[in-house]
């Protein structure tokens, strides 16, 4: 018989950790009888039949205040599903689930195997919000992580952040990010649904419309060299898509910038591109680069915090970032954070530099293939099983 395994996760709308849930559910459904928790029922990701599905049937959008009241009673909800269906291991993805997987061990006594998920550079993420959520939201990781029995970073800079800053001490684990090559490879054939110009050189980018992911910085260094022959993709969707079109239209570029929307299928339009940019302020280890390499393509990226210098850069101090200047590192460009005319001098610098672009598209594949899920599965089957850790 199967061990039972619970994954929980706000919901499988667009984004990278919920793109690594999807490719879970279906490289690990032979090994566990697998129970999806969904804090909220929305999806785009593929499920596997033969998932059972467990919806709380919570709103997408709520007050901050309104969640962290529901809390408590949801994470009993949780509790008795475990219970009745006799699952020993709870995995949850981002920091909802990750607090309601506390709960169940603290105020109801689940006595099973808890594993936390961290995935993105929590003291970076909470400089960005208010004074009073930033100090509420790092006493709840700290309460949570301390009742797991195994968390599991996908960078060292997070594990790092996580010891120094949270203070944690139940054992760490770095798990890079997997990514379905195969899958890749047969989306990215599929045809787009516009004509790519001939003599134009694209720049792509892909991810939700949210703050952290910093679209106005790629948007005004865009402009910067809008005179070249070149286009911008964005593919993303979200709460901020107000905000973005607005900004293409304060800047002049509408002729130069596609949206696409959500597409849980990107790789159609990144094996057409040139190159890949990520402009965010902070990540976790971001899916897209790894998705973008495994196109193809050459990158530049943010040196945020944290996973683009560990997946650009290996070897190098995880603790330096670029401050002054772009930095050819050997998978790809690594730019300051949030400074629009070094990333659009990055930018330019790929557009006319065809060696280096060559030279890069030939290592970003090799590059990406060490990710596979394939080659990364098996890790994560070690941590997910019930006698972990």
């Amino acid at each position: 018989m199967k061990p039972k395994l619970l994954i929980f996760i706000n919901s499988l709308r667009y984004g990278g950790a919920e793109r690594v849930v999807s490719h879970l559910l279906e490289h690990m459904k032979n090994d566990f009888e697998i129970h999806l928790a969904l804090y909220s029922r929305g999806i785009d990701y593929y499920i596997p039949p033969e998932i059972k599905i467990f919806d709380l049937k919570q709103p997408e959008k709520e007050s901050a205040y309104i969640v962290f009241a529901k809390i408590p009673y949801l994470s009993y909800k949780l509790y008795r599903y475990c219970k009745k269906n006799k699952i020993k291991s709870s995995v949850a993805f981002l920091n909802r689930p990750c607090y309601m997987n506390a709960l169940m061990r603290s105020l109801w006594g689940f006595k099973g195997n808890i594993v936390m998920c961290e995935r993105t550079h929590q003291s970076t993420r909470l400089e960005l919000n208010s004074m009073i959520y930033g100090i509420v939201s790092k006493a709840l990781v700290k309460f949570s992580y301390k009742r797991a029995d195994l968390v599991l970073a996908n960078s060292y800079a997070m594990k790092a952040d996580l010891i120094e800053n949270f203070k944690i001490k139940t054992p760490i684990r770095v798990i890079y990010n997997p990514i379905d090559l195969r899958s890749i490879k047969t989306q990215s054939l599929l045809p787009s649904p516009f004509t790519f110009d001939k003599g134009t050189y694209y720049f792509i980018a892909v991810g939700g419309f949210r703050s952290d992911k910093n679209f106005p910085l790629l948007l005004q260094a865009f402009y910067i060299i809008k005179n070249l022959p070149v286009k911008l993709i964005i593919v993303g969707g979200g709460e901020l898509e107000g905000m973005i079109t607005n900004t293409i239209a304060t800047l002049g570029i509408g002729d130069k910038v596609i949206l696409t929307g959500f597409d849980v299928n990107p790789f159609k339009y990144m094996a057409r591109s040139n190159c890949f940019v990520l402009s965010s302020f902070v990540e976790g280890f971001p899916n897209v680069l790894l998705e973008a390499l495994a196109c193809g393509l050459p990158i530049i990226s943010t040196d945020c915090k944290s996973g683009p210098r560990e997946l650009l850069a290996p070897g190098s101090d995880i603790n330096y970032e670029a401050f002054t200047d772009y930095k050819l590192e050997k998978f790809g460009i690594l730019t300051p954070v949030n400074d629009v005319a070094i990333l659009a001098a990055a930018m330019k610098k790929m557009y006319e530099d065809k060696t280096l672009s060559e030279y890069y598209s030939s290592k970003a594949f090799g590059r990406a293939a060490q990710y596979d899920i394939d080659e990364i599965r098996q890790y994560f089957h070690v941590a997910f099983s019930p006698s972990q850790p």
